[in-house]
Order: structure tokens, then sequence, then C-alpha cells
């Protein structure tokens, strides 16, 4: 596979580049991410809005609970359309399930903490939990750099709207960083925009022990 860069309405067909490494070809993980980069043996077409992504069924299915179900039911198709995902997201969970760590930049279209929000969400979806794992310290690392940009009020409304009220693992980090850095973030218009229209937001800031103490909130014994 290769991230060739197209337009919109291309769609971009990666041939085959075999592996001839034979003394790497003992290690199986180093010979699943030469066949990253190859489309030998592939009996998969992944296709993205941008690009087709040639990928094995073995590996693919052996991450993703979603795939594994599909194939259980003796889905036969060659071609998956992913064309209502983000591409790049989609390029970064296939990264992943060949034992790469994925590109945090998603192509220089996203900031890293937006970009992070969308691999999680493409990993919930396709009910790879390790993904997940790994897009959700990402996002933390980055939020804990980067809470006083400009997009951190977009991040937090992104998250909630890409998350279920159970799943937690961006919300918490969302509401320590918050807590955080509480009095400087509340003298920002966006992040008080974001804090009453974001559903759960505020809830969850107020829910937390720091918070109730600090706002007067304690909980009655």
């Amino acid at each position: 596979m290769s991230e060739m860069e197209s337009s919109p309405s291309e769609v971009t067909t990666v041939k085959p580049e075999i592996a001839e490494d034979a003394e790497s070809l003992g290690d199986l993980s180093t010979s699943i991410q030469k066949f990253f980069h190859s489309s030998a043996f592939a009996d998969l077409t992944i296709v993205t809005k941008d690009q087709e992504l040639k990928v094995h069924r073995l590996v693919i299915c052996g991450q993703s609970g979603y795939f594994s179900r599909l194939f259980s039911r003796n889905w036969k198709k060659a071609l998956y359309d992913s064309k209502k995902d983000d591409p790049r997201a989609i390029e970064a969970m296939i990264h992943f399930m060949y034992g790469f760590t994925y590109d945090g930049t998603g192509g220089g279209h996203l900031s890293p903490m937006l970009f992070h929000i969308q691999v999680y969400q493409v990993g919930d979806k396709y009910d790879v939990p390790k993904l997940k794992d790994q897009a959700r310290c990402k996002f933390e690392n980055a939020i804990e750099l980067c809470w006083a940009m400009d997009d951190f009020h977009h991040a937090i409304a992104n998250a909630y709207s890409a998350t279920s009220f159970g799943d937690k693992g961006l919300r918490d980090p969302l509401v320590r960083v918050s807590l955080e850095h509480i009095d400087a973030l509340l003298q920002v218009e966006e992040f008080r925009r974001v804090l009453t229209e974001t559903l759960g937001f505020a809830a969850d800031l107020v829910q937390t022990p720091h918070c109730g103490k600090s706002w007067g909130l304690e909980k009655s014994p």
C-alpha cells in the first residue's frame, strides 16, 4: 500500500511490491509490515474517498471485531466501501493493524488532537480496541500540550459528539485537563460557549470531586 495523495475524484490503486528479503520473512511482525507495502496475497480492498487499500483479511479480521463478524457471516465480497469514513483515519487504522504507529498529523488537514478523535471514532466503529487505546494516549498527550490552542474547544465538542455517554476514553482526559486549567480557560469565550453548548461536558466537570469542592457543589452526605 502507498500513502499516495490524490484528489477526491481520483482513486489510487496500489501495485504489488513483493518482499524479497528471505531472512526477514522469518520474523512474523516484520513480514506483516512488509506486506503492508505490497498487495501480494491481498484478498480484500478497502475503498476510501481517495484510494484503494489492498489488505489481507487475516490481518484485518484478527484485530477488528467488526470485520471478523462480517466475514463470519460468509460475506463474500472482495471490496469494502468506507467512503463515509475519514480516509486518513481509515489509513491510520490500516497502518496500525500492520504493526506501525500511525501518523498523528492526519496528512496535515487537521490538528493532531482533532485527528486522534477521528481515529478513536474509527477504532470504535470497527471494534479495534487497541487502536482506540493508542488514539486515546496520543489524544491525551496532545491536549496536555495544546490545551491553550484555538482548537481545544473544537476537540471538546468533537469528542463528545463522537462518543457515547458511557465511553470515557476521550471525555475523562478532556475533563481532567480542563479542570487543571479552568481559571485560564474560563477567560476564553469559545470555551465558555462549548461549556454551555456541548451536552454532557459541564455535567462531567461539576461531578468530579475536585470541581465540586471548588465550586461549592459537594454532594450531601
